[in-house]
């Protein structure tokens, strides 16, 4: 179950969505490298899925979509015994107020209030990295570097929870930030050419990672030498015979 509590693009990139390459799951923008994905093609199901199971995203979200997420996330949460009588006592002072302003206007001429519409495009477009708010009591934050038998550092190794649903990958540096479930016991790093391991999480937020290299078996076409044929009969019918006389 997720623990996004909100959903937001703090800072909206002004990059043209036209203008970017198609890529998988979005388009490719050129400005920062990276592939900003399309979440106005998903349902809401879909968006909080994604964003479980991924950080540091870039996306593109319909201004309306963001709306109707956040209020899902305000609606899934259970209201406690607190805010339940402060709702109460909110209702029933509207109520009093109702009554008696009712009895007061009842002599006076109904009056028409136009409301002015609002300027901005509740349907507008927003592109930028995606900010996703978690609960913190239930996700934890792990850093470390995966280095080899050299002590060199190594890019692009793959960390995640067994599971798979959360993962990250290692830097130029070979630094890794990955955000965990509180409850985790181990991570799997995997790169290709090294041995997988699975590291054992504990109270430790940094974790130093030595890789070491798989040892393959040998695999191709056999190649068998054999003696020339002239040498094989030499020996057969000369040698052997003569070394038996005088053995």
């Amino acid at each position: 179950m997720s623990n996004i509590q909100n959903v937001n693009i703090p800072k909206p990139c002004h990059q043209s969505w036209q203008q970017m390459m198609p890529a998988e799951s979005g388009r490719h923008c050129a400005q920062c490298c990276k592939t900003v994905t399309d979440f106005t093609t998903m349902t809401n199901s879909q968006v909080i899925a994604y964003l479980s199971n991924t950080s540091n995203v870039c996306g593109r979200f319909n201004e309306q979509q963001l709306t109707n997420l956040n209020h899902q996330f305000s609606a899934d949460t259970p209201a406690t015994a607190t805010s339940g009588w402060k709702r109460l006592a909110v209702i029933m002072g509207i109520a009093s107020f109702t009554l008696s302003f009712k009895a007061v206007a009842q002599n006076k001429p109904a009056i028409t209030v136009q409301v002015p519409r609002p300027t901005g495009d509740a349907g507008s477009i927003m592109l930028g990295k995606v900010v996703a708010t978690t609960d913190a009591a239930k996700t934890r934050v792990i850093t470390g570097r995966i280095y080899d038998d050299q002590n060199l550092s190594i890019p692009g190794v793959s960390v995640k929870t067994p599971s798979g649903l959360t993962r990250a990958t290692t830097d130029t540096a070979g630094k890794f930030r990955l955000t965990i479930p509180a409850d985790t016991k181990q991570v799997q790093v995997a790169f290709i050419g090294y041995k997988t391991m699975l590291v054992d999480i504990c109270a430790d937020e940094n974790y130093q990672v030595k890789l070491t290299t798989e040892q393959y078996a040998m695999l191709g076409e056999v190649v068998v030498t054999k003696t020339p044929l002239i040498k094989r009969i030499y020996y057969k019918c000369i040698k052997r015979p003569i070394r038996k006389i005088f053995n």
